[in-house]
Protein backbone atom coordinates (compact mmCIF):
# COMPACT_ATOMS: atom_id res chain seq x y z
CA UNK A 1 0.00 0.00 0.00
CA UNK A 2 2.71 2.28 1.00
CA UNK A 3 4.48 1.06 -1.82
CA UNK A 4 1.80 2.15 -4.14
CA UNK A 5 1.55 5.55 -2.83
CA UNK A 6 5.16 6.43 -3.04
CA UNK A 7 4.99 5.39 -6.72
CA UNK A 8 1.76 6.99 -7.14
CA UNK A 9 3.69 10.83 -5.54
CA UNK A 10 6.62 10.01 -8.05
CA UNK A 11 4.07 9.65 -10.88
CA UNK A 12 2.71 13.15 -9.83
CA UNK A 13 5.73 14.76 -9.23
CA UNK A 14 7.34 14.06 -12.36
CA UNK A 15 4.17 14.67 -14.44
CA UNK A 16 4.08 17.96 -12.91
CA UNK A 17 7.59 19.08 -13.37
CA UNK A 18 6.95 17.78 -16.86
CA UNK A 19 3.85 20.16 -17.44
CA UNK A 20 6.04 23.24 -15.78
CA UNK A 21 8.70 22.83 -18.47
CA UNK A 22 7.41 22.61 -21.23
CA UNK A 23 5.04 25.75 -20.08
CA UNK A 24 8.30 27.49 -19.46
CA UNK A 25 9.45 27.12 -23.08
CA UNK A 26 5.80 27.57 -23.92
CA UNK A 27 5.32 31.03 -22.78
CA UNK A 28 8.46 32.07 -24.24
CA UNK A 29 7.33 31.65 -27.09
CA UNK A 30 4.21 33.49 -26.74
CA UNK A 31 5.90 36.35 -25.41
CA UNK A 32 8.51 36.51 -28.29
CA UNK A 33 5.38 36.09 -30.66
CA UNK A 34 4.28 39.24 -28.94
CA UNK A 35 7.67 41.19 -28.92
CA UNK A 36 7.59 40.38 -32.59
CA UNK A 37 4.37 41.37 -33.60
CA UNK A 38 4.74 44.78 -31.54
CA UNK A 39 7.78 45.42 -33.64
CA UNK A 40 6.04 44.63 -36.42
CA UNK A 41 3.35 46.88 -35.56
CA UNK A 42 5.84 49.62 -34.44
CA UNK A 43 7.93 49.64 -37.79
CA UNK A 44 4.84 49.04 -40.37
CA UNK A 45 3.21 51.83 -38.65
CA UNK A 46 5.17 54.57 -40.65
CA UNK A 47 4.96 53.25 -44.22
CA UNK A 48 4.26 54.05 -47.95
CA UNK A 49 0.83 53.09 -47.75
CA UNK A 50 0.30 54.41 -44.84
CA UNK A 51 1.30 58.08 -46.67
CA UNK A 52 -0.66 56.90 -49.72
CA UNK A 53 -3.63 56.37 -48.12
CA UNK A 54 -3.59 59.31 -46.46
CA UNK A 55 -2.92 61.36 -49.37
CA UNK A 56 -5.76 60.36 -50.94
CA UNK A 57 -7.86 61.63 -48.06
CA UNK A 58 -6.65 64.84 -48.39
CA UNK A 59 -9.43 67.12 -48.48
CA UNK A 60 -7.60 69.84 -50.59
CA UNK A 61 -4.69 68.71 -52.07
CA UNK A 62 -5.23 65.43 -53.54
CA UNK A 63 -4.71 64.98 -56.58
CA UNK A 64 -8.66 63.85 -56.88
CA UNK A 65 -9.89 67.56 -54.97
CA UNK A 66 -7.22 69.69 -56.44
CA UNK A 67 -8.29 72.48 -57.17
CA UNK A 68 -11.02 72.45 -55.09
CA UNK A 69 -11.99 75.93 -54.39
CA UNK A 70 -10.00 77.52 -57.38
CA UNK A 71 -9.78 81.10 -57.73
CA UNK A 72 -10.11 81.34 -53.88
CA UNK A 73 -6.95 79.97 -53.40
CA UNK A 74 -4.10 83.13 -52.56
CA UNK A 75 -0.40 83.08 -51.86
CA UNK A 76 -0.98 82.32 -48.34
CA UNK A 77 -3.12 78.83 -48.98
CA UNK A 78 -0.74 77.68 -51.19
CA UNK A 79 2.12 78.71 -48.78
CA UNK A 80 1.01 76.75 -45.94
CA UNK A 81 -1.52 74.45 -47.25
CA UNK A 82 -0.69 72.97 -51.00
CA UNK A 83 3.54 73.48 -50.86
CA UNK A 84 3.57 70.92 -47.72
CA UNK A 85 2.11 68.00 -50.03
CA UNK A 86 4.35 69.08 -52.64
CA UNK A 87 7.19 68.68 -50.87
CA UNK A 88 5.71 65.61 -49.34
CA UNK A 89 5.44 63.91 -52.80
CA UNK A 90 9.07 65.02 -53.77
CA UNK A 91 10.38 63.15 -50.24
CA UNK A 92 8.15 60.28 -51.52
CA UNK A 93 9.68 60.09 -54.74
CA UNK A 94 13.16 60.17 -53.14
CA UNK A 95 12.26 57.46 -50.10
CA UNK A 96 10.94 55.08 -53.16
CA UNK A 97 12.51 56.21 -56.59
CA UNK A 98 8.65 55.60 -57.79
CA UNK A 99 7.74 58.41 -60.57
CA UNK A 100 4.25 58.45 -59.63
CA UNK A 101 4.39 61.01 -56.85
CA UNK A 102 6.26 63.27 -59.39
CA UNK A 103 3.04 62.39 -61.75
CA UNK A 104 0.46 63.71 -59.09
CA UNK A 105 2.62 67.29 -58.56
CA UNK A 106 2.90 67.99 -62.07
CA UNK A 107 -0.41 68.89 -63.07
CA UNK A 108 -0.77 70.05 -59.44
CA UNK A 109 2.36 72.84 -60.35
CA UNK A 110 0.94 73.93 -64.04
CA UNK A 111 -2.51 74.81 -62.15
CA UNK A 112 -0.69 77.04 -59.81
CA UNK A 113 1.31 78.94 -62.77
CA UNK A 114 -2.01 79.94 -64.10
CA UNK A 115 -3.38 81.14 -60.69
CA UNK A 116 -0.97 84.15 -60.66
CA UNK A 117 -1.51 87.24 -60.40
CA UNK A 118 -0.67 88.53 -63.80
CA UNK A 119 -2.55 85.72 -65.41
CA UNK A 120 -5.73 86.63 -63.29
CA UNK A 121 -5.26 90.36 -63.80
CA UNK A 122 -5.10 91.23 -60.38
CA UNK A 123 -3.53 93.84 -58.27
CA UNK A 124 -0.64 92.79 -56.38
CA UNK A 125 0.19 95.50 -54.24
CA UNK A 126 -2.72 97.78 -53.67
CA UNK A 127 -2.86 101.24 -55.31
CA UNK A 128 0.37 100.41 -57.46
CA UNK A 129 -1.25 99.25 -60.44
CA UNK A 130 1.23 96.24 -60.43
CA UNK A 131 0.29 92.73 -61.72
CA UNK A 132 3.17 90.72 -61.00
CA UNK A 133 4.00 86.77 -61.68
CA UNK A 134 3.40 85.32 -58.39
CA UNK A 135 0.84 84.89 -55.36
CA UNK A 136 -0.44 87.96 -53.75
CA UNK A 137 -2.42 87.43 -50.41
CA UNK A 138 -5.40 89.32 -51.72
CA UNK A 139 -5.45 91.60 -48.71
CA UNK A 140 -5.42 88.50 -46.05
CA UNK A 141 -3.26 89.99 -43.17
CA UNK A 142 -4.84 93.14 -43.42
CA UNK A 143 -8.32 92.56 -42.83
CA UNK A 144 -8.54 93.26 -46.93
CA UNK A 145 -6.77 96.72 -46.28
CA UNK A 146 -4.20 96.03 -48.20
CA UNK A 147 -2.87 92.91 -51.53
CA UNK A 148 1.08 92.04 -50.81
CA UNK A 149 2.95 89.35 -52.19
CA UNK A 150 5.52 87.98 -48.99
CA UNK A 151 8.58 86.78 -49.82
CA UNK A 152 7.84 83.98 -48.07
CA UNK A 153 4.61 82.45 -49.78
CA UNK A 154 6.90 82.88 -53.21
CA UNK A 155 9.67 80.72 -51.62
CA UNK A 156 7.28 77.98 -50.28
CA UNK A 157 5.37 77.76 -53.15
CA UNK A 158 8.33 77.66 -55.72
CA UNK A 159 10.37 75.31 -53.33
CA UNK A 160 9.00 71.75 -53.86
CA UNK A 161 8.67 73.23 -58.03
CA UNK A 162 12.87 73.40 -58.09
CA UNK A 163 13.23 70.48 -56.02
CA UNK A 164 10.91 68.88 -58.72
CA UNK A 165 13.28 70.17 -61.52
CA UNK A 166 16.40 69.06 -59.83
CA UNK A 167 15.06 65.63 -59.71
CA UNK A 168 14.15 65.78 -63.28
CA UNK A 169 18.05 66.94 -64.06
CA UNK A 170 19.90 65.03 -61.40
CA UNK A 171 18.28 61.60 -62.27
CA UNK A 172 17.78 63.07 -66.42
CA UNK A 173 14.06 61.94 -66.36
CA UNK A 174 13.77 62.70 -70.26
CA UNK A 175 9.88 62.78 -70.21
CA UNK A 176 9.93 65.79 -67.85
CA UNK A 177 12.37 67.80 -69.21
CA UNK A 178 10.23 70.16 -71.16
CA UNK A 179 7.97 70.79 -68.09
CA UNK A 180 10.93 71.01 -65.77
CA UNK A 181 12.15 74.01 -68.16
CA UNK A 182 9.00 75.72 -68.47
CA UNK A 183 8.53 75.32 -64.62
CA UNK A 184 12.41 77.03 -64.37
CA UNK A 185 11.57 79.79 -66.42
CA UNK A 186 8.26 80.66 -64.46
CA UNK A 187 10.12 80.12 -61.14
CA UNK A 188 12.74 82.89 -61.69
CA UNK A 189 10.22 85.26 -62.85
CA UNK A 190 8.38 84.77 -59.69
CA UNK A 191 11.33 84.87 -57.37
CA UNK A 192 12.95 87.54 -59.33
CA UNK A 193 10.01 89.67 -57.61
CA UNK A 194 12.03 90.00 -54.61
CA UNK A 195 15.42 90.28 -55.44
CA UNK A 196 15.57 94.12 -56.31
CA UNK A 197 18.54 96.17 -54.79
CA UNK A 198 16.03 98.42 -52.63
CA UNK A 199 14.71 95.34 -51.11
CA UNK A 200 18.58 94.39 -49.63
CA UNK A 201 20.50 95.81 -47.36
CA UNK A 202 24.18 95.81 -46.37
CA UNK A 203 25.31 95.16 -43.07
CA UNK A 204 28.91 94.74 -43.34
CA UNK A 205 31.10 94.12 -45.71
CA UNK A 206 30.06 90.17 -45.26
CA UNK A 207 26.86 90.36 -44.02
CA UNK A 208 23.31 91.76 -45.18
CA UNK A 209 20.02 90.74 -45.04
CA UNK A 210 16.77 91.31 -47.16
CA UNK A 211 14.28 93.77 -46.57
CA UNK A 212 10.42 93.75 -46.70
CA UNK A 213 8.74 95.45 -49.83
CA UNK A 214 8.27 99.23 -49.55
CA UNK A 215 4.33 99.22 -50.43
CA UNK A 216 2.05 99.18 -47.95
CA UNK A 217 4.19 100.45 -45.31
CA UNK A 218 1.87 101.09 -42.13
CA UNK A 219 -0.24 98.13 -42.81
CA UNK A 220 1.94 95.33 -43.85
CA UNK A 221 4.02 93.96 -40.65
CA UNK A 222 7.17 93.64 -42.47
CA UNK A 223 6.75 96.50 -45.27
CA UNK A 224 10.62 98.60 -45.47
CA UNK A 225 11.50 96.66 -42.30
CA UNK A 226 14.58 94.28 -42.43
CA UNK A 227 13.51 90.63 -42.97
CA UNK A 228 12.19 87.84 -40.70
CA UNK A 229 14.36 85.23 -40.77
CA UNK A 230 12.02 82.02 -41.09
CA UNK A 231 10.43 84.16 -43.84
CA UNK A 232 13.82 85.12 -45.86
CA UNK A 233 15.71 81.81 -45.17
CA UNK A 234 12.63 79.92 -47.57
CA UNK A 235 12.37 82.32 -50.02
CA UNK A 236 16.71 81.95 -50.17
CA UNK A 237 16.36 78.34 -50.17
CA UNK A 238 14.54 78.58 -53.77
CA UNK A 239 17.12 81.16 -55.30
CA UNK A 240 19.56 78.78 -54.01
CA UNK A 241 18.85 76.21 -55.88
CA UNK A 242 17.40 78.37 -59.00
CA UNK A 243 21.22 79.61 -59.35
CA UNK A 244 22.80 75.51 -58.85
CA UNK A 245 19.88 74.95 -61.85
CA UNK A 246 20.65 77.86 -64.21
CA UNK A 247 24.11 77.94 -63.05
CA UNK A 248 23.96 81.79 -62.28
CA UNK A 249 24.64 83.89 -59.70
CA UNK A 250 21.55 85.88 -59.19
CA UNK A 251 20.93 84.90 -55.52
CA UNK A 252 24.32 83.24 -54.29
CA UNK A 253 26.21 86.70 -52.96
CA UNK A 254 23.19 87.89 -51.24
CA UNK A 255 22.25 83.98 -49.93
CA UNK A 256 26.09 83.87 -47.96
CA UNK A 257 25.87 87.73 -46.59
CA UNK A 258 22.38 86.35 -45.34
CA UNK A 259 23.87 83.48 -43.90
CA UNK A 260 26.37 84.81 -42.32
CA UNK A 261 24.39 87.66 -40.93
CA UNK A 262 22.26 85.06 -39.10
CA UNK A 263 25.24 83.01 -37.95
CA UNK A 264 27.40 85.75 -36.62
CA UNK A 265 24.52 88.43 -35.47
CA UNK A 266 21.40 86.64 -34.60
CA UNK A 267 22.61 83.06 -33.47
CA UNK A 268 22.88 82.31 -29.66
CA UNK A 269 24.89 79.28 -28.33
CA UNK A 270 23.06 77.28 -25.26
CA UNK A 271 25.94 75.51 -23.63
CA UNK A 272 22.84 73.06 -21.18
CA UNK A 273 21.75 71.65 -24.53
CA UNK A 274 24.88 72.35 -26.96
CA UNK A 275 22.43 74.14 -29.29
CA UNK A 276 21.36 77.34 -31.04
CA UNK A 277 18.76 79.57 -30.72
CA UNK A 278 17.70 82.67 -31.82
CA UNK A 279 14.33 85.23 -31.85
CA UNK A 280 11.64 85.42 -34.01
CA UNK A 281 12.29 88.52 -35.26
CA UNK A 282 15.49 90.64 -33.97
CA UNK A 283 14.44 94.19 -34.84
CA UNK A 284 11.13 93.70 -33.09
CA UNK A 285 12.19 92.02 -29.90
CA UNK A 286 15.88 90.65 -29.77
CA UNK A 287 14.54 87.88 -26.78
CA UNK A 288 11.38 87.34 -28.07
CA UNK A 289 12.99 83.63 -29.18
CA UNK A 290 11.56 82.03 -32.11
CA UNK A 291 8.27 79.18 -31.34
CA UNK A 292 9.11 75.61 -32.66
CA UNK A 293 6.77 75.98 -35.69
CA UNK A 294 7.99 78.80 -37.32
CA UNK A 295 11.97 78.09 -35.81
CA UNK A 296 11.48 74.67 -38.17
CA UNK A 297 10.89 76.57 -41.08
CA UNK A 298 14.19 78.90 -40.53
CA UNK A 299 16.19 75.84 -40.42
CA UNK A 300 14.53 73.71 -42.67
CA UNK A 301 15.44 76.76 -45.58
CA UNK A 302 19.29 76.71 -44.17
CA UNK A 303 19.24 72.75 -44.52
CA UNK A 304 18.00 73.12 -48.39
CA UNK A 305 20.43 75.67 -48.96
CA UNK A 306 23.30 73.34 -47.46
CA UNK A 307 22.48 69.89 -48.66
CA UNK A 308 20.65 70.50 -52.13
CA UNK A 309 22.33 73.76 -52.91
CA UNK A 310 25.57 73.80 -51.93
CA UNK A 311 25.86 76.21 -49.64
CA UNK A 312 28.38 75.79 -46.66
CA UNK A 313 28.50 78.61 -43.99
CA UNK A 314 26.81 76.54 -41.65
CA UNK A 315 28.76 73.29 -41.39
CA UNK A 316 27.81 69.67 -40.21
CA UNK A 317 29.02 71.16 -36.55
CA UNK A 318 26.13 73.95 -36.76
CA UNK A 319 23.58 70.98 -38.10
CA UNK A 320 24.52 68.90 -35.10
CA UNK A 321 23.81 72.18 -33.17
CA UNK A 322 20.54 72.69 -34.68
CA UNK A 323 19.40 68.95 -34.94
CA UNK A 324 19.94 69.49 -30.73
CA UNK A 325 17.16 71.65 -30.61
CA UNK A 326 15.06 68.66 -30.77
CA UNK A 327 16.07 67.42 -27.66
CA UNK A 328 16.03 70.39 -25.83
CA UNK A 329 12.37 71.09 -27.00
CA UNK A 330 11.42 67.13 -26.18
CA UNK A 331 11.23 65.87 -23.43
CA UNK A 332 11.24 61.79 -22.11
CA UNK A 333 7.73 62.14 -20.24
CA UNK A 334 5.23 59.60 -22.11
CA UNK A 335 3.78 60.94 -24.02
CA UNK A 336 6.45 63.63 -24.71
CA UNK A 337 5.71 67.27 -23.98
CA UNK A 338 7.12 69.75 -25.37
CA UNK A 339 8.53 73.36 -26.01
CA UNK A 340 6.39 75.77 -27.14
CA UNK A 341 9.53 78.18 -27.84
CA UNK A 342 13.32 77.20 -28.99
CA UNK A 343 14.49 78.86 -25.50
CA UNK A 344 12.45 79.29 -22.54
CA UNK A 345 10.97 82.91 -22.49
CA UNK A 346 11.05 84.99 -19.19
CA UNK A 347 7.39 84.96 -18.76
CA UNK A 348 6.95 81.71 -19.03
CA UNK A 349 5.59 79.75 -16.25
CA UNK A 350 6.36 76.19 -17.68
CA UNK A 351 9.37 74.90 -19.79
CA UNK A 352 7.33 72.09 -21.36
CA UNK A 353 3.44 72.03 -22.12
CA UNK A 354 1.09 68.55 -22.74
CA UNK A 355 0.13 68.62 -26.33
CA UNK A 356 -3.22 69.77 -25.21
CA UNK A 357 -1.86 73.06 -23.78
CA UNK A 358 0.89 73.59 -26.88
CA UNK A 359 -1.13 74.57 -30.00
CA UNK A 360 2.75 73.96 -31.36
CA UNK A 361 2.95 70.32 -30.33
CA UNK A 362 2.49 68.49 -33.33
CA UNK A 363 5.05 71.21 -35.68
CA UNK A 364 7.49 68.96 -33.88
CA UNK A 365 7.01 66.53 -36.72
CA UNK A 366 8.65 69.80 -39.25
CA UNK A 367 11.70 68.93 -37.67
CA UNK A 368 12.18 65.48 -38.53
CA UNK A 369 14.30 66.27 -41.75
CA UNK A 370 17.30 66.80 -39.21
CA UNK A 371 17.25 63.05 -38.77
CA UNK A 372 19.88 62.29 -41.15
CA UNK A 373 22.50 63.90 -38.62
CA UNK A 374 21.80 61.71 -35.61
CA UNK A 375 18.88 58.61 -36.05
CA UNK A 376 18.10 59.11 -32.54
CA UNK A 377 16.05 62.44 -33.82
CA UNK A 378 13.41 59.65 -35.69
CA UNK A 379 13.54 57.63 -31.92
CA UNK A 380 12.84 60.84 -30.22
CA UNK A 381 10.04 62.21 -32.36
CA UNK A 382 8.61 58.95 -32.96
CA UNK A 383 5.89 58.94 -29.87
CA UNK A 384 4.33 62.10 -31.88
CA UNK A 385 3.77 60.47 -34.97
CA UNK A 386 2.26 57.81 -32.94
CA UNK A 387 -0.01 60.21 -30.99
CA UNK A 388 -1.03 61.93 -34.75
CA UNK A 389 -1.64 58.53 -36.05
CA UNK A 390 -4.08 57.70 -33.06
CA UNK A 391 -5.52 60.84 -33.63
CA UNK A 392 -5.86 60.00 -37.10
CA UNK A 393 -4.69 63.85 -37.85
CA UNK A 394 -4.21 64.02 -41.20
CA UNK A 395 -2.90 67.37 -41.97
CA UNK A 396 -0.34 68.79 -44.51
CA UNK A 397 2.22 68.90 -41.73
CA UNK A 398 1.64 64.99 -40.57
CA UNK A 399 1.08 63.75 -44.21
CA UNK A 400 4.61 66.23 -45.00
CA UNK A 401 6.05 64.59 -41.96
CA UNK A 402 5.60 60.55 -42.90
CA UNK A 403 6.94 61.55 -46.30
CA UNK A 404 9.91 63.10 -44.80
CA UNK A 405 10.51 60.09 -42.23
CA UNK A 406 10.67 57.68 -44.94
CA UNK A 407 13.22 59.56 -46.68
CA UNK A 408 15.28 59.94 -43.72
CA UNK A 409 14.86 56.02 -42.80
CA UNK A 410 16.05 55.53 -46.46
CA UNK A 411 18.75 57.18 -46.83
CA UNK A 412 20.30 56.17 -42.80
CA UNK A 413 19.48 52.53 -44.33
CA UNK A 414 21.54 53.50 -47.37
CA UNK A 415 24.52 54.98 -45.30
CA UNK A 416 24.60 51.63 -42.95
CA UNK A 417 24.46 49.42 -45.86
CA UNK A 418 27.16 51.45 -47.69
Amino acid sequence: MHKKKLILSIFIIILLTSLLLWKIPSDEVENDESVTKNEIRKDELFTQSLYDEWYDQQPTWSIDHFPKYGSDYKGNTYAWGWSYVANSLIDMYEATGQEKYLDLLVPQVRYIFTQTDERLWLESFTNTGLSLPAWSDRGHYTSGEFSYIYPVHTGMIILPVLRFVDIVKENNISKYNDIANDFLQASGEALAIHNKESMWKDISEDEGFYMGHPYGEGLVSEANKIGIPNRIFIYLAAGGLYDKLTGGNEYTERINKSLRYFKHSLVKYDKNYDSYYWSYWNDLDPTSWEDISHAALTVYGIYILHEEAGFSIFTDKDFIRFKNIIYKIVNKDSPPKARKFIHRKSTEQNSFYKMEDNQYYFSLLKWTFLGIYDKKVLETLEPVYREAYNQKRNTVTTLSGIATYLKIKDQLKAEREN
